[in-house]
């Protein structure tokens, strides 16, 4: 079983981020069409709160039941 979701937000880089690189990498659960939960697994703190943030806006299509996806996210000092 696998979900897609169509409909993503991308998260932005937080005040005082500025010049900080990292790979966050986060697990959501899907259900219903919607991310009810995320979990971020590793990466700089600074970026969880707008990655969890981001992710709970998604608008996803799946199927019956619950899925457990996994996403990476790459934040580039620029």
């Amino acid at each position: 079983m696998a979900a897609s979701c169509p409909t993503q937000v991308r998260p932005e880089v937080p005040r005082g981020a500025e010049g900080v690189s990292g790979i966050i990498k986060a697990q959501a659960v899907i259900r219903g069409g919607a991310v009810r939960d995320v979990n971020i697994l590793s990466g700089p703190k600074v970026f969880h709160s707008v990655v969890r943030n981001a992710m709970l806006q998604y608008k996803c299509v799946s199927g019956e039941g619950e899925i457990v996806a996994t996403q990476q996210f790459v934040f580039e000092a620029g």
